[in-house]
């Protein structure tokens, strides 16, 4: 009613009447907006603000997970990294230990190889001297046989 201005209300051309049934409406309407307010303004303001605090607490648990995940996450990329330096280290022992035994056998294999080079040499000089010995022995056979051929008689100062 305050806010109609008093010369509005009873000008005689206004087709609006002040009348009881005037405050009656207005009665109505401010118990109207204190039922709704209860009913039906509170909880849902009530129902807002828990779906709020859910959704806030919903994003905090998701933020709380997603650095969970990330930490996890950097705690397996790191695992990873040292296993594979480890078994890198691994292998490259294995190698290292490979190319030792190969060079060992490598060596072994030259010094046999070089026994057995030793051996040949020494049987081919045993061999070498043994046929001249031979040699040897028949050219004086063959020399003895030619003088007694050419010569009709045996001549000394050969073994015979």
């Amino acid at each position: 009613m305050l806010a109609i201005p008093a010369f509005v209300l009873f000008a005689e051309d206004n087709i609006i009447q002040p009348n009881v049934t005037l405050v009656v409406v207005l009665i109505l309407f401010i118990v109207f907006v204190l039922v709704l307010n209860q009913l039906l303004f509170k909880p849902i303001g009530k129902v807002l603000d828990e779906r709020e605090s859910l959704t806030a607490g919903a994003a905090a648990e998701s933020r709380a997970a997603a650095r969970q995940y990330q930490a996890r996450l950097n705690h397996y990329e790191e695992t990873i990294r040292q296993a594979r330096a480890e078994n890198y280290k691994k292998l490259e022992q294995q190698r290292k230990a490979a190319l030792d035994k190969r060079s060992q056998l490598i060596e072994e294999a030259r010094a046999q190889a070089e026994a057995e080079i030793v051996k040949a040499r020494q049987e081919v000089a045993a061999q070498t001297a043994e046929a001249r010995a031979t040699l040897e022995q028949e050219s004086r056979q063959i020399a003895e046989q030619i003088s007694r051929t050419v010569l009709g008689r045996a001549v000394g100062g050969g073994k015979a």
